[in-house]
């Protein structure tokens, strides 16, 4: 930091010229470290005279933050933090001055008490804003000679990794959570909900992040492999929870997750939402997990073709041996064993017998065996690992009435609803457009639009949808 300030601070050299000898030596060193009298400029040559008035302001406020310098009457030291912090995100040109001035008052600090909460401020501010790219090496240099001693130093460069990975903060914490990091309360439990009704609970601190946690918690299902890590999502679900909850939205990897779970009525969920890596069954939480959103997400959504009586009662005799059910399933049983698009396509007589004999064939299957078969069994269906539609009108002639619609992250595609016949399949990279269209007539729903091809070969298509009237896409 001394070779920083020499480079860049307000007229170093001039200072250093009237120094010798030792007097030389503590003059550079002064340039960072703590002073009890406030700077009447700013410590980086600033050419604005409005950023030079911030600055002076700002290592007043930090002085009065640490107890260097007497509060004033109409602040507490939240009010203090929030202005530092604020001050930061409006003046990006005044960030590198604050780290600087932080720096210098935490080094030599003859206080310990008033030093800490100067580390604290900086454990802060390098979880929300990184320094420049010509700062950089220097506070990263500060921070690891001074973890050697200081643990705040430690928690400021793992904050500052963070935010150069992803981005930093973007909304300040609320008061509640400002005080309680103040005090050193920085660690809260966070529920995950999973398919299935399975709570998984993990501590998070101030700046962790959506993908640390996905990690964590595909780590718990023997999932290693960061391709694979990156199929599966965190959700914000308002209400009941899935699959009765509503869809807020999904969380992006890069997202602090103390600023986006705040609200009581709203709960986080995780489930699988790509299915390009190969599946694998050795571990029990996989397992579980696994069948529990093929159960209710997969055989809730796709339509299992009403001629396909065998691989239907095959899918509800694995679901009664799931729940490690012994005795022969009842009528009630077996219409939960059904996606509902059947229930009035199907006769249950004919699907109960062929069930019994599927039961008789699986005989001394465990839970888990069946689950797995399960897992294998709706991983062939024509949808499986899309999200579904109803569309009722396509522009295109072939496929005159309702169809379905799957899309995933590679392709929309689609089908006829009985026959499962695939028409039409469009990669999404293939997608130059999309947008909504006003109902074809009065009372109509809304349509979308979606332009696809290249330049030389441009096609158009759009589809009647009743989803796009409600959530959307």
């Amino acid at each position: 930091m001394q070779e920083f300030a020499l480079q860049y601070f307000r007229k170093p050299k001039t200072l250093l010229d009237q120094a010798g000898g030792g007097a030389k030596g503590k003059a550079t060193a002064s340039l960072v470290q703590y002073t009890k009298v406030p700077i009447q400029e700013s410590l980086i040559s600033l050419s604005d005279e409005d950023a030079n008035k911030k600055a002076v302001g700002s290592f007043q406020t930090l002085m009065q933050f640490m107890g260097d310098q007497p509060k004033p009457r109409d602040k507490d030291e939240l009010d203090l933090l929030y202005e530092l912090l604020k001050l930061c995100r409006e003046k990006e040109n005044l960030r590198d001055e604050i780290y600087c001035q932080v720096i210098k008052q935490v080094t030599g600090h003859p206080q310990l008490e008033l030093c800490a909460r100067g580390w604290s401020f900086l454990s802060l501010l390098t979880g929300f804003f990184p320094p420049s790219t010509t700062l950089m090496p220097y506070v990263t240099k500060f921070l690891q000679d001074s973890g050697r001693s200081q643990e705040l130093a430690r928690t400021s460069q793992d904050h500052l990794q963070r935010t150069v990975k992803y981005g930093g903060r973007r909304r300040l914490p609320s008061p509640g959570e400002m005080q309680a990091f103040l005090k050193g309360q920085m660690v809260h439990l966070l529920v995950v909900h999973l398919p299935g009704g399975v709570e998984y609970k993990t501590n998070i601190q101030t700046f962790t992040v959506t993908a640390e946690v996905l990690e964590e918690l595909c780590g718990q299902m023997g999932i290693l492999d960061p391709g694979e890590v990156q199929e599966f999502a965190l959700f914000l679900i308002k209400g009941a929870g899935e699959p009765h909850g509503q869809l807020v939205r999904p969380l992006w990897p890069h997202e602090y997750l103390n600023s986006v779970a705040v609200d009581k009525d709203v709960s986080v969920h995780s489930r699988r939402v790509s299915w390009e890596s190969r599946l694998h069954f050795d571990n029990p939480t996989y397992i579980s997990t696994h069948y529990s959103q093929g159960w209710w997400q997969e055989l809730g959504k796709l339509v299992v073709s009403a001629q396909e009586d065998a691989q239907v009662a095959r899918l509800a005799a694995l679901q009664h041996l799931s729940r490690a059910h012994k005795g022969p399933p009842s009528e009630q049983d077996l219409l939960a064993y059904l996606p509902k698009p059947l229930h009035q396509q199907v006769s249950v007589a004919v699907i109960k017998g062929l069930m019994e004999q599927e039961l008789r064939q699986l005989r001394g299957h465990s839970s888990q065996e069946a689950q797995i078969s399960f897992i294998e069994a709706v991983s062939q269906l024509p949808l499986f690992g899309y999200t579904v539609y109803m569309v009722l009108r396509v522009s295109q002639m072939v496929l005159p009435g309702p169809s379905l619609l799957g899309l995933n992250r590679q392709q929309l595609v689609l089908m006829e609803p009985s026959s499962q016949t695939q028409y039409c399949s469009i990669a999404l990279r293939d997608v130059q457009r999309l947008h909504m269209l006003s109902p074809l007539e009065e009372g109509g729903l809304p349509g979308l639009e979606l332009n696809y091809g290249s330049a030389d070969s441009p096609r158009t298509i759009w589809f009647e949808l009743p989803q796009v009237s409600g959530r959307g896409l």
